[in-house]
């Protein structure tokens, strides 16, 4: 607690501090004094530059006005052409959260709205974006992430006091394992430890394996495994392959804080209640519930790109842009002072996808790196995005020239938006008329959360939501599915195009398609992503001409097609070039997210290709640095 007590030194007499509390890693200065809430930022700058720690200074309960008198004043400073959504007041914390359609309105010139707000109601406001398209799923994952903030202040604070705990003297080792995602695709999950702590990097489900078997899910009753003993756990995005089992941590009795960025937070939660429903509809019981979901997200703790994050007492964490879908993250852990660096991918692309920026290199030190190999074998290469494009268009126009519907199975997150975001300019034209594009499963609440978090997406896009007003996710001709009725009028109906989950035919909407639409040779099936070994989808692409859905055999007369391309992964080469073009090479790479062999093969590629230390480590299969 003496970084708090050195803090006493650069306040100002007048300052009136009523409290000083760590919130994780950050100082937050709570005063009830007017004159230092709204004057702090020469004595902030100071004590950054002496502790080197984030500082917040927030009102006290003794300053800011009654929520409804604050909230007055603020429908009266914010105009019009804001599109103010909804006032979220947390007394506990000093902050309002508010919710608009255009934040930049909100947050005025240079910050000047922010500063009228907190001059005339003393509250420290925060804003947020509300989606562009109404979606129950997106309204409730944002209810959950700002419940019981008293709760989250004393979280917080605790997470603080642990992360500063004074270091043991003794051997410095570092020790990484895999619980899942090793020589395989599904349940990514790795184990980092050292003398001092004990972090989970993803934590997984294998949607190619039967559910509810122990190959469904990492390896958590591993020995040198205790989530008592675990600090924190960092995810790297919101696929389910490295996300569907945070909630089980949670309920075996983590208790901890878990780190990711803001849209990865919100579309873990989409996408872990969807799971549950799914396994009830299938007469699975997942792993745990709704309650679980809610404990993750109360202990979430969301960095922004490129800011350092204390986690531990020797882990530093900065969180840097992946290129693979909304909010996916490369995880960079500085592990002491200077003693090893750890760059673990996720899932990453190293190319201009429609939607996202390319993977970021700017990493000041990376002695080990952890490497998705998912397209990392010899023959993978992706084709060229605009012959894929003109593939796809080809294809589909074909099907819909002959009166036949067009089945693409996407993830809700990623390749669906991927797919929108090249439909949208067709959507535009004159031939698109009398089609409709059909979206079922999850895929236009994640479309909601898109034009939530504009900020995240490649520049193109952002422009298209925020300056021009010409969204790709707005378009007249795209229908979301909400209903059984819906979905059967999409089946009987006309020609069209039907985006819908699963990505991989395990499961959802897209089995009660293939039922109906698989037996007529119209119709077409376009794989646009990854085919799991043991998957449906692996089997419908290696030319399976009768295949069981729901219990019932099911005759596949419609064309098949992969057009690849529009994958969110990096290929082979691609995976070499970001290799090569970090701004600190590493001195070895492990890869992991692919299967057996192109595991290998990328691993005796870069070996080869870099002259450094690489390996296909196998799961449970430790190895020590330092």
């Amino acid at each position: 607690m003496e970084e708090l007590e050195d803090v006493k030194q650069f306040l100002p007499a007048n300052a009136d501090v009523e409290d000083i509390r760590f919130e994780a890693s950050d100082i937050v200065i709570y005063t009830s004094s007017r004159e230092f809430f709204l004057d702090n930022s020469d004595t902030v700058k100071q004590i950054v530059s002496e502790l080197k720690k984030r500082v917040e200074v927030r009102p006290s309960s003794k300053l800011f006005k009654p929520a409804e008198k604050a909230e007055k004043k603020i429908e009266e400073i914010v105009n019009d052409e804001a599109g103010l959504d909804d006032l979220i007041f947390q007394p506990s914390l000093g902050k309002v959260i508010i919710r608009a359609e255009k934040p930049g309105s909100v947050i005025g010139n240079r910050g000047s709205g922010l500063d009228e707000i907190r001059e005339k109601t003393l509250w420290s406001p925060q804003v947020e974006r509300k989606p562009s398209i109404n979606s129950k799923v997106v309204d409730r994952a944002r209810e959950l992430t700002v419940e019981d903030p008293e709760f989250r202040k004393d979280f917080l604070h605790d997470v603080g006091k642990k992360i500063r705990l004074e270091k043991s003297v003794g051997n410095e080792w570092i020790r990484l394992g895999g619980l899942g995602g090793c020589r395989q695709v599904g349940r990514s999950c790795f184990l980092l430890q050292t003398e001092e702590s004990n972090i989970l990097m993803d934590c997984g489900i294998d949607p190619s394996a039967e559910s509810g078997s122990q190959d469904n899910y990492p390896y958590l009753n591993a020995p040198e495994l205790n989530l008592q003993e675990l600090d924190a756990v960092v995810l790297s995005h919101a696929h389910m392959d490295h996300a569907g089992m945070i909630p089980y941590l949670y309920k075996m009795g983590y208790d901890g804080p878990l780190y990711c960025t803001k849209p990865t937070r919100d579309i873990m939660i989409m996408q872990c209640l969807d799971y549950i429903g799914i396994s009830h509809k299938e007469n699975q019981k997942a792993p745990y519930d709704s309650s679980d979901i809610k404990k993750a997200v109360k202990r979430t703790i969301t960095p922004d790109y490129g800011e350092v994050t204390d986690i531990t007492p020797d882990m530093r964490l900065t969180l840097k842009n992946a290129g693979h879908v909304l909010g996916s993250s490369l995880v960079h852990i500085h592990v002491g002072e200077g003693l090893h660096n750890i760059l673990y991918t996720g899932d990453y692309n190293y190319d201009q996808s429609e939607m996202l920026r390319p993977a970021d290199t700017n990493f000041q030190r990376v002695e080990t790196m952890i490497t998705e190999s998912t397209y990392g074998g010899k023959g993978d290469k992706q084709q060229p995005r605009e012959k894929a494009q003109k593939q796809f268009l080809s294809k589909m126009k074909q099907t819909l020239n002959k009166g036949g519907k067009v089945l693409v199975p996407v993830f809700a997150l990623g390749r669906s938006q991927e797919i929108l975001g090249m439909l949208a300019d067709e959507l535009d034209r004159d031939y698109f008329d009398d089609y409709t594009v059909y979206m079922d499963g999850m895929i236009n609440d994640v479309n909601a959360l898109h034009t939530t978090y504009p900020e995240f997406l490649s520049e193109k896009v952002q422009d298209k939501i925020m300056k021009e007003d010409d969204s790709p996710f707005l378009k007249d001709n795209l229908k979301a599915i909400a209903s059984h009725e819906e979905r059967k009028e999409a089946i009987d109906g006309g020609p069209s195009v039907i985006l819908t989950t699963s990505g991989m035919v395990t499961g959802g909407p897209v089995m009660e398609y293939l039922k109906y639409l698989a037996p007529n040779e119209k119709n077409s099936m376009i794989f646009v992503g990854y085919q799991a070994d043991g998957t449906l989808g692996r089997e419908i692409e290696n030319g399976a001409d009768r295949i069981e859905v729901n219990g019932e055999q099911v005759e596949v007369n419609l064309d098949t097609h992969s057009v690849k391309g529009f994958s969110a992964h990096s290929d082979r080469q691609q995976i070499i070039n970001f290799c090569r073009n970090l701004r600190s090479s590493p001195n070895k790479v492990l890869t992991n997210h692919g299967e057996t062999k192109k595991c290998f093969q990328l691993a005796s590629t870069l070996h080869k290709s870099l002259h450094i230390d690489t390996s296909a480590p196998q799961n449970l299969e430790i190895s020590r640095f330092n």
